[in-house]
C-alpha cells in the first residue's frame, strides 16, 4: 500500500522526517516496507496486515499517525449543493440478497462533464500506481485511496429502468466486466443488476455496459457494504484481484458508505461541473451496530506485565475511533464498525501495546503457578520420534491439504474439501500423508539431495457422523543409499528389506505379535513390493516400493520406498517395557536343515507352526532355491535353528531330538519334506 506523506499532511501534523515516521508506525503494528521519490512525492510503501483494511487508506494511516504521537486528525469536510429534484425519483434501489449485502448507498448526479482529471489528482493517483482515466473515475479512485472505501459509478443512462438490484446470479447469465472478459456466472455469485441483466461484479469489478464514456450525461454512485466471505470466494473463482475485492474481502466499514458517496458527489460538483440531486438513496434492511467489549484494568495489567494509567488507556481506545464508558473495575469498549478485527479483551489489550509501546514493557516471564502434564499417547510418540531418528530418518512436517487427485490417489477414503482453498494444490484436508513426504523427496532430489530419509507424524483427516475423525499416522519415506560407496566399499541402496526392517523396529516398541503378509491390492505400491503388517490380528502398518510410474512422474533417480503406520491402532498396544537379562554363559548350538516345501507356504507359517519350543531362541531362513531338481509347486528353503541354554551347553543328543521333532512337526503340519 502507497501513501502521500504530502497528502498524509492534509489530516495530521507531522514536523517528523519519514525515517522517524517510518520507524514509529513500524513499531505500532504498522510495517513500513520502503521510502522512496516518486513524482515528486515521498512515497512511503507499507505492508498491511489482512486484519487491518482500515488502514488501507491516507485517512486510516493519519489516525494511526496521530494516535501514535498524540495529535489530531482532521477529516475533510465534504459540502455540495444538492438540487431540488430528489434522486428518488431518478434511480431505485432494492436489495434481494441482504444475507450477501447488508447496504447499498446511491447518489445521482446530472449533467456530468466527463473529461480528464487536473493535474494534481492525476500525480497522486499514479505515486500511488493508479492510472488515471477520467475525471469521474479517477474521483472514485482518489476516495478509495483517501477514505479506503471502494465505491462504483454507473452510466445511469443505460441502466434499464433507471433500477439497481443486487441479488445473487441467475442460471446462464453471464457479464462482461470492464476488462473485456465474459464471465459465466454461478448462483452463488453476487450481483449488481439493472432491471434486466448484471452490471456489475458485486465489491469486485463493474460492468463495460455501463461504464463511463466521454458520452456520459448522467450517472449514479454506489457505495455499500457486501459480505467479506462472498467476495473472497467469488474473487477466487474468477482469478481476479482488484482494489475493491482487496479491500471488501478483509472487510469494510459499513458506516463509511454514505460519506464516501458525498465525497464523491462533493468532487463531482467541483471537477466535473454536476448537479447533485436531493438525498441519498441508502437501502439499510438491518442496522449493524458493534456490542461493547469489556475491558478489565486487571486483565490489562495480567498480559501486559505494567500497570498502565487509565487516562493513556482511554486516550489510545479514543484516538484510535472507540467509545468508552468506564466501570468501577475498568471500561465498556465499543469497536467502530471499521475494525471487524476487533471481538474480543484481548484484542483491545493488543492495541493498547502496540501503541503504548512493546519497548516499555520489562522483559520478564509471567507468574506461572500449573504444571506440566503429558499428552495423551505422549510417552510412545516420542519413543517413535527418538527411533525414527536413531535409524536415520529426519522429521519433516507437511501441509494438512493436499489436492483433490492426490487424494483420490493415495487415500483409504473420500477427502473432506476446504470452502475456501488457498488453491487448487490445496483444496483437501489429507486423508494420507504419502503425498506430502513424496513432494519433500522430490524437493530434494531436484536440488541434488538423493539419498533422503524423512518421517512425519500427524493426523489425516475423514467425516463421520458427529463431525470429522482425525486419527494418527506415522508415514516414512527413504530413497538412494543407505550407505555412501567409499574406496573399499561400492555402498548400498536402499531396498524393500530395509523398510521393512525398520518399520519393524518401530513396531517391536510395542507388544504384540507381529505377521508380515503380502499386499494383495498393491494401489500406488508396485505389485509384488508391499506388504502389510498385523499386530495382535489387526493391520498396524504397510510398506513397500512406490510404483515405478509415480517414480518416473517425478523423475525421481532412485526406487522410493514407503511405510505408513496406523498410530490409532499401534497406540491399542502397550509399550515394551525394558528388561534386564544377563547374557548366556555357554556358547549355542545350531542347525541347518534343507526343507521342500508347497509354493506359497510363509516363513510366518513356519514360525507359527513351530511356536516355543524349550531352549530354541532363533529361526533364521538362510536360502531360497527354485527351479532345477526342486519339483514345480515347491521351494527349496534352508531353515537354520539355534539352541542356547543359560546355564549349561546343549550336548548333541539334546538338539539332535530338537530337531527330529521340529522336522517332524513341519511335515505334519505343512507338509515339508526334508531333502537329505
Amino acid at each position: 500500500m502507497k501513501i502521500l506523506l504530502s497528502w498524509l499532511r492534509e489530516y495530521v501534523d507531522i514536523p517528523e522526517p519519514p525515517g522517524q515516521l517510518a520507524q514509529a508506525l513500524t513499531m505500532a503494528g504498522l510495517t513500513v516496507e520502503g521510502l522512496s521519490e516518486e513524482h515528486g512525492e515521498t512515497v512511503i510503501e507499507f505492508d498491511i496486515t489482512a486484519n487491518r483494511p482500515d488502514a488501507l487508506n491516507h485517512l486510516g494511516v493519519a489516525r494511526e499517525v496521530a494516535t501514535v504521537f498524540g495529535r489530531e486528525v482532521r477529516r475533510p469536510e465534504v459540502r455540495f449543493t444538492e438540487d431540488p429534484w430528489p434522486a428518488a425519483s431518478n434511480a431505485s434501489i432494492e436489495i434481494t440478497a441482504p444475507d450477501l449485502c447488508a447496504r447499498y448507498t446511491g447518489r445521482v448526479a446530472i449533467n456530468v462533464n466527463v473529461t480528464a482529471s487536473p493535474d494534481w489528482m492525476r500525480r497522486r493517483l499514479e505515486a500511488c500506481g493508479v492510472r488515471s482515466i477520467n475525471n469521474v473515475a479517477d474521483i472514485t479512485n482518489y476516495v478509495l485511496l483517501e477514505a479506503g472505501h471502494p465505491t462504483h459509478a454507473f452510466d445511469l443512462d443505460t441502466l434499464e429502468g433507471a433500477k439497481i438490484i443486487v441479488r445473487r446470479a441467475g442460471p446462464g447469465e453471464s457479464l462482461t466486466t470492464l476488462d473485456g472478459v465474459e464471465r459465466v456466472l454461478r448462483p452463488e455469485q453476487l450481483v449488481i443488476a439493472d432491471a434486466r441483466r448484471p452490471v456489475a461484479l458485486a465489491g469486485i469489478m463493474g460492468g463495460a455496459a455501463t461504464e463511463i464514456s466521454r458520452q456520459t450525461r448522467n450517472v449514479l454512485i454506489e457505495s455499500a457494504w457486501f459480505e467479506p466471505s462472498s467476495i473472497r470466494r467469488t474473487a477466487r473463482q474468477f482469478g481476479m484481484h482488484t482494489e475493491a475485492s482487496h479491500r471488501f474481502e478483509r472487510g469494510a466499514d459499513i458506516e463509511a458508505a454514505p460519506w464516501a458517496n458525498d465525497r464523491i458527489a462533493a468532487y463531482l460538483e467541483q471537477l466535473a461541473s454536476a448537479t447533485i440531486l436531493s438525498g441519498l438513496i441508502d437501502a439499510y434492511p438491518a442496522r449493524r451496530a458493534r456490542a461493547a467489549i469489556g475491558l478489565r484494568r486487571s486483565a490489562v495489567r495480567r498480559h501486559l506485565g505494567v500497570e498502565i494509567p487509565a487516562a493513556e488507556v482511554e486516550r489510545i481506545l479514543a484516538a484510535l475511533g472507540f467509545r468508552i464508558q468506564g466501570e468501577p473495575e475498568g471500561w465498556q469498549v465499543t469497536p467502530p464498525t471499521a475494525r471487524l478485527d476487533i471481538e474480543r479483551e484481548i484484542d483491545l489489550i493488543e492495541e493498547i501495546a502496540r501503541v503504548y509501546g512493546h519497548d516499555k514493557f520489562p522483559p520478564r516471564l509471567p507468574e506461572w503457578g500449573g504444571h506440566a502434564e503429558e499428552a495423551e499417547n505422549g510417552v510412545p510418540e516420542r519413543r517413535l520420534r527418538e527411533t525414527a531418528r536413531a535409524l536415520g530418518y529426519d522429521e519433516a512436517v507437511t501441509y494438512g491439504f493436499i489436492a483433490a487427485g492426490e487424494a483420490e490417489r493415495f487415500g483409504s477414503w473420500p477427502a473432506v474439501a476446504v470452502r475456501n482453498p488457498l488453491s487448487e494444490l490445496y483444496s483437501v484436508m489429507r486423508n494420507s500423508a504419502v503425498p506430502g513426504l513424496l513432494h519433500a523427496v522430490e524437493w530434494n532430489s531436484n536440488r541434488g539431495q538423493h539419498d533422503v530419509r524423512l518421517c512425519e507424524v500427524g493426523r489425516l483427516y475423514r467425516a463421520v457422523k458427529e463431525g470429522f475423525a482425525e486419527p494418527p499416522v506415522m508415514a516414512l519415506a527413504a530413497t538412494g543409499r543407505v550407505r555412501p560407496a567409499c574406496w573399499n566399499d561400492p555402498g548400498k541402496l536402499y531396498d524393500f528389506w530395509e523398510i521393512k526392517s525398520d518399520v519393524l523396529t518401530l513396531l517391536r516398541l510395542f507388544d504384540g505379535r507381529l505377521g508380515l503378509e503380502p499386499e494383495t491390492e498393491a494401489g500406488y505400491y508396485r505389485p509384488g513390493h508391499a506388504a502389510h503388517i498385523t499386530a495382535g490380528g489387526r493391520a498396524v502398518a504397510r510398506c513397500g516400493e512406490l510404483d515405478p510410474a509415480l517414480q518416473a512422474e517425478r523423475k525421481l533417480r532412485h526406487p522410493v520406498f514407503l511405510a505408513e503406520v496406523w498410530l490409532d491402532v499401534l497406540y491399542g498396544l502397550p509399550l515394551r517395557q525394558p528388561k534386564f537379562q544377563a547374557l548366556p554363559r555357554v556358547p549355542a548350538v545350531d542347525r541347518d536343515f534343507s526343507l521342500l516345501l508347497p509354493e506359497g507356504t510363509r516363513f510366518e507359517q513356519i514360525v507359527e507352526t513351530i511356536g516355543e519350543r524349550p531352549y530354541l531362541v532363533r529361526l533364521e531362513p538362510m536360502e531360497i532355491f527354485r527351479g532345477g531338481p526342486v519339483p514345480a509347486g515347491k521351494y527349496s528353503l534352508l531353515l537354520r535353528a539355534v539352541w542356547q541354554r543359560d546355564d549349561t551347553t546343549l550336548t548333541d543328543e539334546e538338539v539332535n531330538e530338537y530337531a527330529r521333532r521340529l522336522v517332524e512337526t513341519l511335515e505334519q503340519k505343512l507338509g515339508a519334506e526334508q531333502r537329505r
